[in-house]
């Protein structure tokens, strides 16, 4: 709408250039002219009881004296026959010599032109009864109003009842005279019309032409635009499935860690003979403490064949070291007692790993394994008082740990709490206190969450 809209102004634009370039004040003998082609259609449109015709002739009356009745007949269309009558009538109009004509001889021309027109079509029941003497006499009185004859013209002597047969058919009424229009004067008018009518038709034809054109060519701006817009559409499509594609293999690529990477069986291994020291010496004693006092007073902490020394693990929480009391002078040496170990405490219970909880916090007794595997998350040891108790810690092969971490939601968080926020640069876990899980109905369940920190 916003592109047709400034088109057909310009085309009217145009129109009215046209027009105004073309259009001339009329003279009074092109007046005269006029007024004559109006009154004949004013009496042919009178008789006829038809819409349009009617219609015709109720815009010639409201129009002037000098208005053309052939635009009139045009722009209501339906009755073109009367309209080329009416061109015929006025051909004399369109001569340069009846232009120049003083208004005497233009009067005569005139005359002559009705004369001959009614002698053409007196026959016909659309002109000859309309055209009459008296109709005839009253259209010439007007006409002599606008241009004055030279001397008063005869008029014809004819009754109203008398035969429109008897009527002569020349110039009975009428004198001819060097100034009468001959038949090459009307040929020449009539190519001098049709010259007009083709620089018309050209004139039009450019005017498509041009209108076509910008038509055409905004529609060849707008394919353009729209092939450029899709272009670049599919270009930033293909690019972000290229950085999806990226970024998902990047996600699934495993990180590096700082965790060592120490066989599966070897690492058990030393986390079963830490345990075991731990259960050895009883609850709250810190084996570091305890090596360190027996080093210091002389005595072997431990046989031989066990290890004393845990494994290096992803726990940060410092040994507590005990007070060393102040070496007592050697003049009087005071044998210390060693250090009595517990020797009644209870026994490690059973050692299993399980994967990720759901997330309620129960664990899937079908995935219950007694080694540690890709699929571990978390280590469960039992305590041997209290079978239906057990205290877990988050532990997975180093490797699995990115995995962990990407999906944390699901396979930590339902069973472990931590200390600070996760981003994107943490890659371990470290754990800072073990949970605890019941056994309900058979199945193992968190009661307690472990604490851990993303590092």
């Amino acid at each position: 709408m916003n592109t047709v809209r400034p088109i057909g102004l310009l085309v009217g634009g145009l129109l009215v250039a046209v027009r105004l370039a073309s259009a001339q004040p009329p003279g009074p003998n092109q007046a005269a002219m006029d007024t004559l082609t109006k009154e004949v259609a004013l009496r042919v449109f009178a008789d006829i009881r038809q819409p349009k015709a009617q219609e015709i002739y109720a815009q010639l009356l409201a129009c002037g004296d000098e208005c053309d009745p052939q635009q009139v007949i045009r722009s209501v269309g339906g009755w073109d026959a009367v309209g080329a009558k009416m061109q015929e009538l006025s051909e004399l109009k369109s001569t340069s010599r009846f232009n120049t004509m003083s208004p005497a001889e233009a009067n005569t021309a005139i005359r002559q032109q009705l004369a001959r027109f009614y002698d053409k079509y007196k026959n016909d029941r659309n002109y000859g009864r309309p055209l009459s003497p008296a109709a005839q006499a009253d259209i010439l009185a007007k006409i002599d109003g606008l241009l004055p004859p030279a001397t008063a013209p005869e008029q014809p002597q004819l009754s109203a009842a008398q035969p429109e047969a008897d009527v002569p058919a020349d110039s009975d009424t009428l004198t001819e005279d060097e100034n009468s229009i001959d038949g090459t004067d009307l040929r020449i008018s009539q190519l001098e019309r049709q010259v007009k009518s083709e620089e018309e038709k050209r004139l039009w034809m450019m005017i498509l032409g041009a209108i076509a054109g910008l038509v055409v060519g905004a529609g060849a701006v707008y394919l353009l635009a729209y092939r450029s817009l899709k272009a670049e559409v599919e270009r930033l499509l293909s690019e972000n499935a290229r950085l999806s594609r990226s970024v998902d293999a990047a996600a699934q690529r495993p990180r590096p860690t700082n965790e060592p990477r120490q066989p599966p069986a070897d690492y058990k291994q030393k986390a079963d003979a830490y345990d075991a020291i731990r259960a050895e010496l009883g609850k709250g004693v810190e084996p570091l403490a305890a090596i360190r006092q027996l080093k210091q007073k002389g005595v072997n902490p431990a046989p031989a064949n066990e290890p004393v020394t845990r494994p290096v693990v992803s726990e940060r929480s410092e040994p507590v070291v005990a007070p060393v009391p102040a070496p007592e002078p050697p003049a009087a040496p005071t044998p210390t007692p060693p250090v009595q170990m517990q020797s009644q405490t209870t026994a490690r219970g059973d050692v299993f790993y399980f994967p990720p909880p759901d997330p309620t916090g129960q664990f899937d007794n079908a995935q219950q394994m007694s080694t540690l595997s890709p699929e571990s998350a978390y280590r469960f040891n039992v305590h041997a008082d209290r079978p239906d108790t057990a205290s877990f810690r988050f532990e997975a092969e180093p490797g699995r740990v990115t995995r962990f971490l990407t999906y944390r939601n699901y396979m930590i968080e339902p069973a472990c709490e931590s200390e600070n926020s996760f981003s994107s640069t943490h890659t371990r876990i470290v754990m800072r206190r073990d949970g605890e899980a019941a056994l309900e109905n058979g199945s193992w369940r968190v009661k307690t969450k472990a604490l851990i920190r993303y590092e």
